[in-house]
């Protein structure tokens, strides 16, 4: 059998890691993670991380590796990621990648282009904005510049917005698509990406339960202990930011809870549309979603491995 990668991925909440476990005993491989949090040895309960008990079932990679001291880039984690796909697949047929961030998964299968150096002068520009006019005045911003990058960034998280406006004024000619874009170096092996397509309602349920099941894991608690780290680009995210705006006063804990479901449910809207749009995915029924996978003999159109 010739090499090759299954990716599973899909929206928050969606069973994405069960999946993976269940696809890598079958072909008694290992597991590549996708998710630009879950690489953090300080974030556990808020990003879901896997139990300990389904660590040990799978080998899995760049799970809790590192530190939020530590920022790991997209273009830095397709480096690393290539070079453990070639280590597995020495030993196996088959790796499987799992996980939710879009572009990790893009940069890994397909390359990214260069970014521009950002000089000092433009980042104290867009912090300054934030600082100004909030998230919304920077979105507003790259509106002007690039219209079309509005679809292409999650406009919920600074840090990413920020970015991308440092990109779109750096290189005021192109437009940030530019750099989402296949490099010459797509991955040598060839691919078949799956992405967990649940229906909504059923979805959004699991989303509220797994909320409400993590801050009785202490979520609160693990919040708590990063709010001195809390300005760090790493916790600008879901599940962090509103406790902190708890913890600052801002909001009772039942508002912040209410908010981070919403802001989940929203994530996962925007990460459907991100695989479905972004990359070739085969949508899967999620009960159906091993059997599918299981009995795809050949990877017809859908990679461009060589």
């Amino acid at each position: 059998m010739k090499p090759r990668i299954i990716t599973i991925a899909g929206p928050t909440a969606s069973g994405k890691t069960s999946l993976a476990i269940q696809v890598a005993q079958h072909y008694k491989t290992e597991i590549i993670s996708i998710d630009s949090r879950q690489c953090y040895h300080e974030m556990n309960i808020g990003v879901a991380r896997p139990e300990q008990e389904q660590l040990a079932l799978v080998k899995h990679h760049f799970i809790a590796d590192r530190s939020i001291h530590e920022p790991l880039t997209a273009a830095a984690f397709a480096a690393e990621a290539r070079m453990k796909i070639d280590s597995i697949l020495l030993q196996n047929n088959v790796v499987v990648i799992c996980g939710g961030t879009g572009l990790y998964l893009k940069a890994l299968l397909y390359g990214l282009h260069d970014l521009p150096t950002i000089s000092p002068s433009i980042r104290d520009e867009v912090n300054l904005l934030y600082e100004q006019a909030g998230i919304s005045g920077l979105v507003a911003r790259i509106a002007e510049l690039d219209i079309e990058a509005i679809n292409q960034i999650e406009t919920s998280n600074p840090a990413r917005v920020k970015r991308a406006l440092e990109i779109l004024l750096s290189s005021p000619e192109l437009p940030l698509a530019t750099y989402f874009q296949p490099e010459k170096d797509a991955i040598k092996y060839p691919f078949i990406n799956y992405c967990l397509n649940p229906e909504r309602e059923a979805l959004y349920r699991q989303i509220d339960l797994r909320c409400d099941i993590m801050m009785e894991r202490g979520q609160l608690e693990e919040a708590r202990n990063l709010l001195p780290d809390a300005d760090l680009p790493v916790l600008k995210t879901v599940g962090y930011s509103e406790l902190f705006e708890h913890f600052h006063g801002n909001a009772t804990l039942q508002q912040a809870i209410d908010k981070i479901k919403q802001h989940t449910r929203n994530y996962a809207k925007r990460q459907l549309t991100w695989f479905k749009h972004q990359v070739p995915c085969t949508m899967l029924n999620t009960a159906s979603a091993f059997k599918e996978i299981k009995s795809a003999e050949y990877f017809t159109g859908l990679n461009t491995g060589k």
